[in-house]
């Protein structure tokens, strides 16, 4: 009697694998249901200030600025800071950093609130319309950033009271699309690929609003197994 209420073990390895599978599955495609919270804007953080001062009272002085930079971009980062007494270089790369991984993942989940946010309005309209465009094939992406490894400040300059710098971004990502079947079409959950990407972020520095708006993005090296971002400009 006890035999014929045993499970055969074939049936039991086969269920056990059907939940690995669905875990992997959930994992790779996430739950897009349009209602996750939208990500801040790292250029809206506090800026930390030296004890004692805030930004009214901080004389104008030559800022801290990023290593391995010539003489055009220096003066180009100078100039914005005596424009923007609150613009610190140094700074504003770790909050262009964090900015460049929001606006990858929103991309990929469709998050047109995060987006709008962080894009100029022409950028977002190209972001949108790809991401419009994928949606109708039934298409789904999963993508993480698992770093940032370089963010270098390649051209910097102040047009009346439009600031501008361009950065050359270089991060390390997992990046996984699946047609309308659930099938996966590019990308793997488990390989690491390097994205290169040049954005161009502006702010107008006689603006109260602290945002620094992405205005341009352009793949710098055409990646083969990464997220291709929209190239555009404003």
């Amino acid at each position: 009697m006890e035999a014929a209420n045993t499970i055969p073990m074939d049936i039991i390895i086969y269920a056990a694998i059907a939940v690995v599978l669905v875990v992997w599955l959930g994992r790779i495609l996430g739950t897009r249901h349009g209602s996750e919270r939208q990500r801040q804007n790292p250029f809206t953080l506090p800026t930390p200030q030296p004890e004692g001062k805030t930004p009214e009272n901080i004389t104008a002085s030559k800022p801290v600025l990023p290593q391995n930079i010539t003489t055009d971009i220096e003066a180009g980062l100078v100039q914005i800071s005596l424009a923007d007494r609150s613009f610190d270089p140094a700074r504003f790369v770790e909050n262009a950093k964090d900015a460049f991984a929001i606006v990858v993942g929103a991309f990929a989940d469709g998050d047109r609130a995060t987006l709008k946010d962080l894009l100029s309005p022409s950028v977002f309209r190209s972001f949108e319309g790809a991401i419009e465009a994928r949606e109708q094939a039934g298409k789904k992406v999963m993508t993480e950033v698992h770093g940032v490894s370089s963010a270098d400040v390649i051209a910097a300059r102040l047009e009346g009271s439009k600031a501008y710098v361009t950065l050359r971004f270089k991060a390390d990502e997992t990046y996984v699309e699946s047609d309308a079947s659930g099938k996966v079409v590019a990308g793997h959950p488990d390989k690491i690929v390097t994205m290169t990407d040049v954005w161009v972020f502006s702010r107008d520095v006689k603006s109260s609003d602290p945002r620094w708006f992405v205005v341009e993005t352009r793949d710098d090296i055409k990646e083969t197994e990464g997220m291709t971002l929209p190239d555009a400009a404003a």
